[in-house]
């Protein structure tokens, strides 16, 4: 079928390709290829991108008109820039799909054209979803941010179909499985936070299928949530340079078994890098629907007391300007600040006090938190606050606030949010706190006893969710597993050494 966007055949080349000696924490080898495509403009009718093609993108790529765009598994995308300020990005716009079904043995990964050793965070774009599924955002603010130089002619909306309030909660963007994205972020200008996300998902709705991805080294977030509906499980954020999984304006979407491991070398000196940054919408915190993600068995290991530029860490969870929360059998640890319940809007929810109705109170559940114990740390968070310490928990007095950091602590601490687990660093895990060889370890989070003894609840009637598996344990890996999911295949835990055939 012949398309309008253009598809330039560099014949003649042949890539051939080369595993990674560390063969237990990358994914397979890919197939020889014979050709390179490089994709560019629109994709207005249904494509398939073949496993035996590489593909290219250094330019924006939108799927449009309803169109589908189906990757095969093992395919392999190049992403690379055509200028400094605009690289390979593949946007699926409202109404289109992407199915990019791979399968543990022949992942499809998104990553940089760079050779082994120049790769990093920034070298291209990334994946971005546009739905129709719910957004607490105005009609007139319903455009991605970031996108600078967009195609005028793209509709580049999300929400209910022509801005309106037809929300499709159930709105389908097709399909991630088997997906890695590597190396993306790129800055689209030289002001701050104007950087694409590894994954961004604007208003995507939970006919979407998202499981078993991994975001690695990406020069922003690895995923972003801009509203919607969506559910992800098994996914893994390493190396990312800002907040690993950031949520906003309205997102009421499910999380489990999920994996933040923050590299001691990346962080971000503009905004400071979180293990989760949770939002309402900024400027207007008490805007409907609330931000109100449902997660269970997370787990967050940030740098610890590794050197590096760990100045520009903060939180292992941020919640603030009027996000409310559900929290479940999860491991906060290793950045300098445990949590941050910021703003009085986010703390009234975690005291089940107005403004937020009841069905939006905040709960932390059979959780465990703790801090790196990095003293001092330069960083100020915001203007006129205090440079930030080793705390298990922060709140500050934005929003007029009035709630104190040892009062969040206490709140937390209540018998009715069933979280009684405050550990020091070493306690949490037997292996990682040092990071003293990142690449090599932290594959296994293997729990210390005391942590790995404690036993998963799913009490929280959010969590009765079909969605949810009922397991044992706290954290994203099962610390009794022989092979643990973290291990598998395809997952790449040494990306920059990795030949795709460029």
């Amino acid at each position: 079928m012949k398309l309008r966007a253009s598809f330039i055949a560099l014949s003649g080349i042949a890539l051939g390709f080369a595993s990674c000696s560390n063969d237990d924490k990358t994914g397979p080898t890919p197939p020889n290829n014979d050709k390179q495509v490089v994709l560019v403009g629109k994709i207005d009718r249904d494509r398939t991108l073949s496993k035996d093609t590489v593909y290219v993108m250094r330019d924006y790529v939108y799927v449009v008109n309803n169109a589908t765009l189906t990757i095969q598994p093992g395919t392999t995308i190049l992403g690379g820039q055509v200028s400094p300020t605009k690289g390979g990005t593949l946007i699926i716009t409202r109404g289109a799909k992407l199915i990019a079904a791979g399968t543990a043995d022949a992942p499809i990964v998104f990553t940089s054209e760079k050779p082994v050793g120049q790769r990093k965070p920034g070298d291209w774009g990334g994946i971005i979803l546009l739905g129709k599924a719910t957004t607490n955002r105005p009609a007139n603010k319903r455009v991605p941010e970031g996108i600078e130089g967009a195609d005028a002619s793209v509709d580049m909306g999300y929400g209910g179909p022509g801005g309106s309030d037809a929300f499709v909660d159930t709105d389908n963007s097709g399909k991630l499985q088997y997906v890695r994205v590597e190396f993306g972020g790129i800055a689209l200008a030289s002001t701050a936070d104007s950087e694409v996300n590894g994954i961004t998902f604007y208003s995507v709705g939970n006919g979407t299928t998202v499981d078993h991805i991994q975001v690695s080294y990406s020069g922003d977030d690895a995923c972003e949530f801009f509203g919607g509906t969506v559910n992800v499980k098994y996914a893994v954020a390493y190396g990312t340079k800002d907040d690993n999984f950031d949520m906003d304006s309205g997102f009421k979407g499910k999380l489990q078994f999920c994996v933040v491991l923050q590299d001691p070398a990346f962080s971000d000196v503009v905004s400071l890098s979180n293990g989760l940054e949770v939002d309402n919408l900024n400027g207007a915190n008490t805007s409907t629907p609330y931000t109100h993600p449902v997660i269970s068995n997370l787990t967050i290991v940030g740098p610890g007391t590794a050197t590096g530029n760990g100045d520009y860490f903060y939180a292992g969870a941020r919640w603030r300007r009027g996000s409310t929360f559900t929290v479940a059998n999860s491991i906060f640890s290793g950045d300098p600040v445990a949590t941050d319940v910021e703003g009085w809007v986010s703390q009234n929810a975690l005291q089940h006090l107005a403004p937020a109705p009841a069905a939006d109170y905040s709960n932390i559940t059979n959780s465990v938190f703790q801090a790196a114990g990095i003293s001092p740390i330069s960083t100020q968070r915001g203007a006129g606050s205090t440079a930030i310490g080793p705390l298990l928990f922060d709140a500050d007095k934005k929003d007029s606030s009035i709630i104190t950091g040892a009062q969040v602590k206490a709140l937390i601490l209540t018998t009715a949010n069933k979280n009684d687990s405050l550990k020091a660093l070493t306690d949490v895990f037997t292996a990682v706190p040092a990071v003293a060889n990142f690449k090599a370890t932290n594959t296994e989070f293997k729990l210390s006893s005391a942590v790995a003894a404690k036993t998963a609840a799913f009490t929280d009637a959010l969590l009765a969710d079909a969605f949810f598996d009922k397991v044992s344990y706290v954290g994203a890996v099962d610390p009794n597993a022989a092979s643990p999911w973290t291990k598998a295949s395809w997952i790449n835990w040494a990306p920059q050494d990795t030949q795709y055939g460029n």
